[in-house]
Formats: structure tokens, sequence, C-alpha cells
């Protein structure tokens, strides 16, 4: 596993903390129960309202990584494209560099004057 480096750690310790102090906060502050109906069914679920906040926000950010992940698709294909691409040259000037080679180890040695 690779080690996270002094920055990365203090990044996520800016960010992290702070957050998770708001979500802590968020649950506290809203332990009252809440009606969650499902439309179709007809089945009523009393949950506290901090679990229905806090699944509606995680809904929204799979939604969200979803749509970045679908939306980076042909950035990805063309960044494919690209690399396949500098590895068929990189072989075909290996090759061109091999074949160079066995024409130069061909040719009569140069005269000395």
């Amino acid at each position: 596993m690779a080690r996270r480096s002094f920055f990365a750690k203090t990044l996520l310790l800016l960010i992290g903390l702070p957050i998770m102090a708001v979500v802590v906060l968020f649950a506290i502050s809203n332990r009252h129960l809440v009606e969650v109906g499902f439309w179709p069914l007809p089945v009523i679920v009393d949950v506290p309202a901090y679990i229905l906040g806090l699944c509606t926000m995680a809904f929204g950010f799979v939604l969200g990584v979803v749509a970045t992940w679908i939306s980076g698709g042909s950035t990805r294909h063309r960044a494919r494209m690209a690399e396949n691409r500098a590895r068929r040259l990189e072989q075909d000037l290996d090759h061109k560099t091999h074949e160079a080679d066995s024409l130069r180890k061909a040719l009569p040695a140069p005269e000395k004057h």
C-alpha cells in the first residue's frame, strides 16, 4: 500500500475533521423521528431525521460520482488512444533503430586517411 505524504495527511485532517464535526452536530440536532412513506408500496417507516438527511446526501454524492465518471468517459478514451499511439510509435522507433544499427554494421568500415 502506498504511503501518504505529509501534505496529503494534513489536507485530509484539515478537510475531514470539520466535515465529521458537522455530520456529528447534524445527527445530534436532528434525532426526532420522521415518517417516510414509499409511495407505490403501503409501507410507512419512522426513521430519525439525521438518517434520512445523511442517506439523501450519500445518494446525491454517489449520483454525482457516477455522473462525473460518465462525463469523463471521452477524456479517458482519448487518453487510452494517446497511450496506445505513443506505445506504437516507441515500438516503431525501436524497430527503426535496430534496423539502422544492422545497416550500419553491414556497411564497410570507413577508410582512414
